[in-house]
């Protein structure tokens, strides 16, 4: 994964650990460690400010810490930028509260973090903390010693590391810098309309089919499911009143790989089909999309219960299935490593608006097709929307509506060639 960061791409290279028992007993005792003492430096804050207005410092709190190490060996035990790392993650929890504070917002105060909610171990400096062997088989981890990693790419120089336990899993996380690597320009333009029965209609005519990699794996997931509810006795209000352990860890543990490996499914499919769009195109045209207005629930309240409610919220389940928002993010992220070009257009009655004449008629749209009240124009529903707004990206902004001038491409057929081959998804032409 790649994100801009200070005029660089950030990418992030995770790889599989394979602790021993006793190195997997440390680990989990460095993770309750950094907890005690996030919760720790919490409720210092909170209690200086209830009892006497007195705002603690992470200043205050760095030289406290200190101290504490002296006469705490469980502490001692960790490494010192872990913990000042925890120190820091505070602080950003605190600036992110008074931040929606000041812009208005009624945000929650900073939280205690449970056992569950806290599973990374953070090396800011991760060069000097982690060492890797000459062949990257075993990385050397301060308190834990040589642990033995899955073999794979090799990864290049770093900064900040992370160790991260995920799903009954060890991962490092290697944090490295790249400069862009711009793509040789061809001058392609592309308009990209998302919806679920298509993941994604480009203005070609190239459509990216929608994997549903949800429902594959419903099965699997709810089978779990039931399994973690069988051992797990809950009272009257839903509280889990009486727990089997064993029985409910190893629950609990299948549960969540089998949901990451839904996630990893989709991911992949997102991945390929952002890689596929980027290499082609030199602009490449999105829709703004407000996600979060669009998967709101409709449940309403007691007063004012909401309307079609089952079928909102099986919309609201393929849209997340679907993943607009990672694959727009994905798309985001290459095209800046490769110097193409991302524009956000309003995609307001772009499903009603005819690419030919530019008419907007609710009449036009006719379920899968589209078919222009005025000109007679007629093509798919979502092909005509992603040529549309290709269109809106073309027009300078002075331009008035109906005077874009914009190119219409031929089919690219060939995309077959490089995702038709997955078992989840295919690509095809219309």
């Amino acid at each position: 994964m790649a994100s801009r960061f200070e005029g660089q791409l950030r990418w992030l290279h995770k790889v599989r650990l394979y602790p021993t028992c006793a190195q997997e007993r440390v680990l989990f005792e460095m993770l309750r460690v950094t907890r005690e003492l996030y919760n720790a430096l919490l409720q210092q804050r909170r209690d200086a400010w209830t009892t006497r207005h007195y705002t603690v410092t992470s200043h205050d709190q760095y030289h406290e810490l200190t101290a504490l190490r002296a006469v705490e060996p469980r502490f001692a035990a960790v490494y010192r930028e872990s913990q000042d790392a925890v120190l820091h993650r505070l602080d950003l929890a605190f600036a992110a509260f008074f931040r929606r504070l000041k812009r208005g917002q009624t945000p929650g105060y900073p939280r205690y973090k449970p056992a569950s909610r806290w599973n990374q171990l953070e090396f800011p400096h991760g060069d000097r903390a982690l060492k890797l062997d000459h062949s990257q088989k075993r990385v050397r981890i301060p308190g834990v010693g040589a642990v033995r990693l899955r073999k794979g790419r090799l990864v290049p120089e770093f900064g900040r590391a992370f160790v991260v336990f995920k799903s009954g899993r060890w991962y490092a996380v290697f944090e490295s810098h790249r400069s862009d690597v711009p793509l040789p320009k061809n001058g392609r333009r592309i308009g990209i309309d998302r919806g679920i029965y298509v993941l994604a209609m480009l203005s070609d005519g190239t459509a990216i089919e929608n994997p549903r990699v949800g429902s594959r794996w419903r099965t699997l997931v709810q089978f779990h499911q039931r399994a973690l509810d069988a051992v797990t006795q809950k009272g009257a209000a839903g509280h889990v009143v009486n727990v089997k352990d064993a029985a409910r860890a190893a629950a609990v543990r299948r549960l969540s790989r089998a949901k990451e490996r839904e996630a990893n499914a989709r991911r992949d499919w997102l991945h390929k089909a952002s890689r596929f769009i980027v290499n082609r195109f030199d602009l490449i045209a999105l829709e703004a999309l407000n996600l979060s207005a669009m998967t709101r629930s409709a449940k309403g309240t007691i007063g004012e219960p909401g309307k079609n409610v089952l079928a909102k919220s099986r919309l609201n389940r393929a849209l997340l299935d679907a993943g607009f928002g990672m694959l727009a993010t994905l798309i985001r992220e290459k095209a800046a490593y490769a110097a193409r070009e991302v524009i956000e257009v309003d995609a307001r009655y772009s499903s009603q608006t005819c690419a030919a004449c530019r008419h907007t008629a609710r009449g036009s749209r006719q379920r899968r097709r589209f078919v222009c009240v005025r000109c007679g124009h007629a093509a798919d529903a979502d092909l005509n929307a992603a040529r549309i707004l290709l269109k809106r990206a073309e027009s300078p902004p002075t331009r008035a509506p109906g005077t874009a001038r914009g190119e219409r491409h031929k089919p690219a057929c060939h995309a077959h060639d490089e995702l038709g081959s997955l078992d989840y998804g295919k690509l095809h032409c219309v």
